[in-house]
Formats: structure tokens, C-alpha cells, sequence
């Protein structure tokens, strides 16, 4: 696992830097899309931690399951140099911890962060929505305090 998710990070990271000033345009400098490619890019930042943890846990379940093999005073002393675990069910589950380790949690914290981008960005344009019917209530007064000072002369 650990040899390409290093490449792969950085070439997503480049993508989504690349692709920024291409969405904003074509989002049209929405505050809805700004929020969401800011949560987007921290969350894409932070899956290494992500990667990081599992790369560690991966580790530490092995050393701490099968130690160095070979008369060790471990759990799992089943582990053969040769062949390997021979609790193939245990191998099997193991496979499977680490694996949605490195699959489902950083996909889930992705679309976590993402959904909350997206949640936020909708949060601020209505207070911008909001903002503006205070503006175009304040021009309204301002223009009718204008005509009335052009009036009185």
C-alpha cells in the first residue's frame, strides 16, 4: 500500500490546485463553491494523516499479533516464515481491517468534509441573501432622503 499513495496524494493535490481557478470561474465566484473547494482542499491535505495512521496501525497489528515469528510470546505464534499466517481467517479479517483503513476511512472523511463544505457555502449565501434585501431596503431609504433634500430648496 504505502509505495504509490505517496505519488497518488501529490498528484491529486497538483489536480486540485490546477482545477481551482477553473471551477471558480465556471461557479461563478459563488460563496457556495468557494466554501466547497476550501473544505475540499483541507480534506485532500489531511487524508495523509489519514494514510499515515493506517500505515501505523497496519504495523503495530502485525508486531503486536505475530511479533517476529518464531517462538515469540504473542498472541498469534501461528506465524510460519515460509508460508506465512496460517489463520487464514484471521488473515482474512486482518486484510480487511487494514484495507477499509486505507479505503473508507479517507473516502469518508473526503465526502464528510465535502458535504460540510457544501452545507456551509449554502449557509452563507443565504446570510448574503439576506443581506441584500437590508441593502436594497437602505438604498430605498437613502434615495428617499436624497429626493427630500433635493426638494426643500
Amino acid at each position: 500500500w504505502g509505495s504509490w499513495i505517496g505519488y497518488v496524494m501529490a498528484f491529486l493535490k497538483m489536480a486540485l490546485i490546477i482545477c481551482i481557478p477553473f471551477v471558480l470561474v465556471f461557479g461563478m465566484f459563488d460563496l457556495k463553491v468557494v466554501m466547497t473547494i476550501t473544505f475540499a482542499e483541507f480534506a485532500l491535505i489531511f487524508v495523509d494523516f489519514w494514510f499515515q495512521l493506517a500505515r501505523w496501525v497496519d504495523s503495530t497489528i502485525l508486531d503486536a499479533l505475530y511479533g517476529n515469528g518464531i517462538g515469540s510470546d504473542v498472541p498469534h505464534s501461528n506465524f510460519d516464515p515460509v508460508f506465512g499466517a496460517t489463520n487464514a481467517q484471521g488473515a482474512l479479517l486482518l486484510d480487511f481491517v487494514i484495507g477499509a483503513m486505507f479505503i473508507v476511512l479517507p473516502s469518508f472523511w473526503v465526502v464528510a468534509l465535502g458535504w460540510t463544505g457544501m452545507k456551509l457555502g449554502s449557509l452563507m449565501s443565504g446570510l448574503t441573501d439576506g443581506v441584500d434585501s437590508a441593502r436594497q431596503a437602505s438604498s430605498k431609504g437613502a434615495n428617499q432622503i436624497k429626493a427630500a433634500m433635493e426638494k426643500k430648496p
